[in-house]
C-alpha cells in the first residue's frame, strides 16, 4: 500500500465516522494532509538513519530545522513519490551534515553576513516556489512572501547570535540549510529537473 492510499483510506473512514453524509471535498483534503505528515515523517526517519550512520545527528537535525523551518514558507522542488523525495532528502542532508562537521570555519566573520545576505537574496527573489501540480493563489503568495521575509530577518539576527557565541556548529548548519533552500527556489535546479523529465 502506497503512502496515498494510506492516506486515502484513513481520511474516508475518519470522514464515515464524523460526518452524516460523504463529503468527497473534504475527503480529498484530509488525504492530501495526512499524505504530507506520511510524507514528512517519513523523509525525517531516513534522514535519521543517515545521519546515525554518518555519526552526524547533531549536525545533520540542526540543518534540517534551518532549511525546513524556511522551507514552510518558501515552498522548493519536490520529487515524484515520497520514496524518491526521502531518498535524495536522505543523501542531502547527510552531505549537510558532513559538511557542518568537518567544512574549516574561517578566521573572521566578515565574509559570512554577506554570503547569507547573497543566499537570502536569491531565497527572496523566487520564493514562494509553487509546482506543476498545485498553484499559489496570489493572495496566499503575498502571505507567504511575507513570512519569508520575516523568518530570513530572524535568522540573520540568530546568525549574529551565534557569530557572537562562536557558535560554528549552527552557523554552519545554519548556513547550509539557507543555501540549500536558495538553490531550491531557483531556476537553477528547476531547469535540471525539467530536462532530465524531458530525457525520461
Amino acid at each position: 500500500m502506497t503512502l496515498h492510499e494510506l492516506a486515502a483510506n484513513l481520511s474516508s473512514r475518519l470522514c464515515a465516522v464524523t460526518d452524516v453524509e460523504p463529503d468527497r471535498k473534504k475527503e480529498r483534503r484530509l488525504a492530501f494532509a495526512f499524505e504530507g505528515v506520511f510524507a514528512t515523517g517519513y523523509s525525517l526517519l531516513v534522514i535519521f538513519v543517515v545521519s546515525l550512520v554518518l555519526g552526524t545527528i547533531r549536525e545533520t537535525m540542526a540543518a534540517v530545522l534551518f532549511a525546513g523551518g524556511l522551507r514552510t514558507f518558501t515552498g522548493g522542488v519536490h520529487a515524484r513519490t515520497p520514496t524518491r523525495c526521502a531518498l535524495i532528502s536522505g543523501a542531502v542532508f547527510g552531505s549537510l551534515g558532513l559538511g557542518v562537521k568537518y567544512l574549516p570555519w574561517p578566521a573572521g566573520h566578515l565574509w559570512t553576513l554577506p554570503v547569507y545576505l547573497a543566499l537570502a537574496t536569491v531565497v527572496l527573489l523566487f520564493a514562494p516556489r509553487e509546482t506543476a501540480n498545485k498553484k499559489i493563489p496570489p493572495e496566499q503568495r503575498r502571505a507567504l512572501k511575507v513570512w519569508t521575509v520575516v523568518l530570513l530577518l530572524f535568522l540573520f539576527f540568530l546568525l549574529n547570535y551565534f557569530l557572537q557565541t562562536n557558535n560554528s556548529l549552527l552557523a554552519k548548519a545554519l548556513l547550509l540549510g539557507v543555501g540549500w533552500q536558495a538553490l531550491t527556489v531557483s531556476p537553477v535546479l528547476k531547469e535540471r529537473i525539467e530536462k532530465r523529465k524531458e530525457g525520461e
